[in-house]
């Protein structure tokens, strides 16, 4: 079967096909599912270049320089070493990563890094991002690997999360398996997966911005918050970015 596999690639390329390439990534995607650590990749799908930031946690035990991230070619001054950036070219994606024995905890947000209150002059509809904890089994029985992405502080572009793995994630007993979410450039108070604008407990908020106007629409269920149990890491989460960048160029 493999060397038919083999002459199918050969005759493939002779022919100008896609199934070689389409096998492969069969292959890559098979491998992928069976690793021990969680892996993350950042995917650019839009015909334009991304600046993405990676924004770490402080929290201990997890990966503490974002200049140690596979992907980050260059620190943001004045942020401790917590910070980084880089471009991400149309269609292009990162490689596969998940620091070796370490937890992985932040923020990755695009054209823009996280902000409490809209910038109104680059971003006046605020900025989004996708959040996790992953790798932290170190944490003790209990522990949960869990992402989101977070619309609270407003939307300036359109991600979506997939997740490729055996043991699935959920998002809470309403949503007890959830493979794939995006946010929308409205208020997402009805996405699984996704915290809506101004409601930092998915069904309400907690702590309250001068610049967001209360009460906001929020999720009726506690839905938000995808997670599984961190003893059962593995896999990829595929973190993709879309576009439709708010205010529309």
């Amino acid at each position: 079967m493999k060397k038919l596999k083999l002459f199918l690639c050969i005759v493939a390329v002779a022919l100008g096909v896609g199934y070689c390439v389409n096998t492969l990534e069969e292959k890559n995607k098979k491998d992928v599912v069976q690793t021990a650590a969680t892996m993350t990749k950042v995917y650019n799908h839009t015909k334009d270049s991304v600046l993405v930031y990676v924004t770490l946690g402080a929290t201990p035990g997890c990966v503490q320089n974002a200049m140690d991230v596979a992907w980050v070619t260059d620190s943001v001054p004045g942020q401790r070493g917590m910070q980084g950036t880089f471009v991400l070219a149309p269609g292009d994606s990162t490689i596969a990563y998940a620091p070796d024995s370490l937890g992985f905890n932040g923020v990755v947000s695009f054209n823009g890094q996280p902000n409490n209150c809209p910038d109104t002059v680059a971003y006046p509809t605020g900025i989004n991002q996708y959040e996790f904890m992953i790798n932290n089994a170190f944490q003790g029985p209990g522990a949960q690997e869990s992402a989101n992405i977070s619309a609270v502080h407003g939307v300036n572009c359109v991600i979506r999360v997939d997740y490729i793995t055996l043991n699935q994630f959920n998002a809470g007993p309403t949503v007890p398996i959830i493979q794939s979410y995006a946010n929308t450039l409205d208020r997402n108070q009805s996405i699984a997966g996704v915290y809506p604008y101004g409601c930092d407990t998915c069904t309400g908020s907690k702590t309250l911005l001068p610049c967001i106007k209360y009460p906001q629409p929020a999720h009726k269920n506690s839905d938000c918050q995808t997670q599984r149990n961190a003893a059962q890491s593995g896999g990829l989460i595929k973190v993709i970015y879309l576009g439709k960048e708010q205010p529309l160029k």
